[in-house]
């Protein structure tokens, strides 16, 4: 059974274009939940974040309501600065908490 590492960083999601959240490792996979300036997106809904996590970005900044899933070889390096505000870590655990 692949063992699972928790993580707490952000990298670009190269399939989908958009930085991403990681929140955990699994085998070769990350968990993850993507991020975006789209308060829709495909026809649902995205959750506002109450600080950009990006501190080079003062626009407003969405999280996608699912996590996902891809292989680690999906992803970019590791994005230097980024963090989640005190606010918006209640708002991912909900989101990851989904099935």
């Amino acid at each position: 059974m692949p063992k699972k590492k928790q993580k707490n960083e952000f990298r670009f999601n190269r399939t989908i274009n958009h930085p991403t959240y990681i929140y955990a490792k699994d085998g070769n996979d990350y968990k993850y939940i993507g991020l975006t300036h789209a308060r829709i997106t495909q026809g649902t809904e995205n959750i506002p974040l109450s600080r950009n996590p990006n501190p080079k970005d003062s626009r407003t900044s969405y999280a996608r309501p699912f996590a996902d899933r891809k292989p680690k070889s999906t992803f970019g390096k590791k994005l230097d600065g980024w963090s989640l505000a005190d606010a918006d870590k209640a708002t991912m655990n909900a989101i990851k908490k989904k099935k």
